[in-house]
Order: structure tokens, then C-alpha cells, then sequence
């Protein structure tokens, strides 16, 4: 939902208003070399530090909630394994622990999506990063190739998926069930076993999902390493600011 959106990023938005006084001070210096340098001191290494703490707590926040994913999707996927991929007989014999593999899943998810949206601004905003944005949140899958993420999934079967779309939308559909083609067949969509199949309920697609989230692992922990290398400057708040206002715009808007 609209509201959901707009609560995630009110950090960022925080975020945002900090940033514009950083590119305040960078513009101010434009006049000269000596000026420039002076502005640049001014816009002060504390006031930095204070970005890059923001980055690395969500960014150590991301990767601790799709540590957890992984586990458990390990965990899934060698439940599937021991009964050969009969998905029906694996809610049979082992419907309970899928439900609470799936539920802990989905508490983790909903922790991690938070930890990224609000961090997003800098990310997306900083052209060393902005990658990471593509292939975790943003990016389209093969059908769009101008917009696709970078990486296909190698699924344990030997198969390859080319470019399914991003991390958070690979993740969040196989587990709440919105998208059939991350869904396990043959079997019917009911988690909790009562007889009903509705709407957040989806069992995953092992093979699919496994591979998903062993992606989704490896590209949290590159993006928090990355964040605690990275120092930023006056010229990456400038840019993050240039990059991330047009996104920011159809906040203001709803806000109105």
C-alpha cells in the first residue's frame, strides 16, 4: 500500500532533508579551487560520518534479517529434497515445520524490506553502490532488458533462471504466493493446512527459492562490506540528492 511506502521511507526522507544542506555547502563552494576546498571542510567529517553510520546500520540490519532467510530456505529446500520434490507429500509429513520455516521467513522479510527502503535514498543515489539498488529492489527481469538485474539464479536441478526480476520481489512472491511461477506445482497453496487457501499463503518453489535467497545472502553481504569501505563526500550527498529528488517527488505528492 501507498501508506505502507511512505512510512518505510520516512528515514530516507530525514535522510533527504540532511542531504540537502550537505549540497547547500557543496554548491556554495562552486566559486573556486580554494573556496571549493574550504566549502568541502566545512560541510564537515562529522556531519559524513553521520551518513555512513546510517548506511551501515541498515545495511548490517539487511544482511542479518536475509542471513536468516537463507537458513531457512536451506532448511526448506532439504525438507523438499527428502521427500524427492513431492510437494503434497512434503505437507503431509512435514506440514508443521514448513508452516513455521515460512512464517519465521516472512517475519525476517518483513524486518529486511524496511532495513533497505530506508537506506535506499544513498544506495540508489551513489553511483558505486547503485547497483545493488537494480538487483535488490529495483531491478525488472529478462523482459526488460534496459532495466533487467544483473544476475540469473542457478538453481540446484542444474536449470537456470535468466534474470527473474529483483531479490525483493523474487522473495516476497514465492513466499506470500503471488506469483505461480515460483510456486511449487502439484500441490495446493495451503500453508497452515486448514482446508482453505488464502491470500498471503504460497509454498515455495524449492529449487527457485533456494537459489533466490543464496543470492540474496551473497548480495546483502557485498552491500554491507561495501558500506563499511565506503566514505562518503560532500560530491556523494550532491549526487545522491540529484539522483533520488524525481523519486522522492511522488511522495511529496501524495503528501499533498
Amino acid at each position: 500500500m501507498l501508506t505502507d511506502r511512505i512510512g518505510r521511507r520516512g528515514s530516507m526522507a530525514r535522510l533527504f532533508g540532511a542531504g540537502l544542506v550537505l549540497a547547500t555547502l557543496v554548491a556554495a563552494g562552486c566559486g573556486g579551487d580554494d573556496d571549493r576546498e574550504t566549502t568541502e571542510q566545512a560541510a564537515g567529517t562529522e556531519d559524513l560520518a553521520a551518513v555512513k553510520d546510517y548506511l551501515t546500520e541498515h545495511s548490517a540490519d539487511l544482511a542479518e534479517q536475509v542471513a536468516v532467510l537463507r537458513e531457512n530456505g536451506e532448511e526448506y529446500y532439504e525438507l523438499a529434497e527428502s521427500v524427492d520434490f513431492d510437494y503434497d507429500r512434503l505437507m503431509k509429513e512435514h506440514g508443521s515445520e514448513v508452516e513455521a520455516l515460512l512464517g519465521e521467513s516472512k517475519d525476517a522479510f518483513s524486518e529486511a524490506n524496511p532495513a533497505y527502503e530506508e537506506m535506499e535514498g544513498i544506495v540508489a543515489g551513489v553511483p558505486r553502490l547503485a547497483q545493488y539498488d537494480v538487483d535488490i529492489d529495483a531491478g525488472a527481469d529478462a523482459s526488460d532488458p534496459e532495466n533487467a538485474v544483473s544476475f540469473s539464479l542457478e538453481l540446484p536441478d542444474g536449470e537456470t533462471l535468466k534474470q527473474p526480476g529483483n531479490l525483493f520481489f523474487v522473495t516476497e512472491t514465492a513466499l506470500y504466493g503471488t506469483n505461480p511461477d515460483f510456486l511449487a506445482k502439484g500441490v495446493k497453496q495451503d500453508v497452515d493446512g486448514d482446508g482453505k487457501v488464502e491470500f498471503g499463503e504460497g509454498i515455495p518453489d524449492a529449487d527457485i527459492y533456494v537459489a533466490a535467497v543464496r543470492e540474496f545472502d551473497e548480495q546483502a553481504q557485498a552491500l554491507d562490506a561495501d558500506a563499511q569501505a565506503f566514505e562518503p563526500t560532500p560530491s556523494d550527498a550532491f549526487t545522491a540528492i540529484t539522483v533520488m529528488t524525481p523519486t522522492m517527488s511522488e511522495y511529496f505528492e501524495a503528501w499533498k
